[in-house]
């Protein structure tokens, strides 16, 4: 536990859901790069128009997902309820995605995240509310 009664484990997985989200947020960035590169190439016999949507989409969706993995850290951080259980909800998600794609590191990394998230002593320092 720190000094403040945040379990040491609860601020490791802030701190490293804030880095996805920056993560997110310049990849999502990057890809407007792509999509400005590609329109200026302007590839012959296809449109800059439709070469330009798929980066453009794909920035915005991850810097929409980046957005929300640091608001999501900021939750885990402050022991706010809700964070818990969309952490608890997004691992188990992605143990049902590691085990389709048979990615074993990913499913080890969740397992131990849904296992953490569920000990009585991480569980009483976010609120029911």
């Amino acid at each position: 536990m720190s000094s403040e009664g945040r379990p040491t484990g609860v601020a490791i997985l802030a701190i490293l859901e804030a880095f996805v989200g920056v993560y997110y947020l310049i990849t999502g960035f990057g890809e407007f790069v792509a999509a400005a590169v590609i329109r200026s190439l302007a590839l012959s016999g296809i449109t800059h128009d439709v070469m330009t949507m798929i980066p453009r989409v794909l920035g915005t969706m991850l810097m929409i997902v980046g957005l929300l993995s640091i608001l999501l850290a900021w939750g885990i951080w402050t022991g706010k309820g809700w964070a818990r259980m969309v952490a608890l909800v997004f691992a188990i998600v992605a143990i049902i995605l590691s085990l389709i794609s048979l990615h074993f590191v990913g499913l080890v990394i969740d397992v131990i995240i849904v296992y953490y998230l569920t000990r009585p002593n991480v569980k009483q320092f976010f609120p029911k509310k």
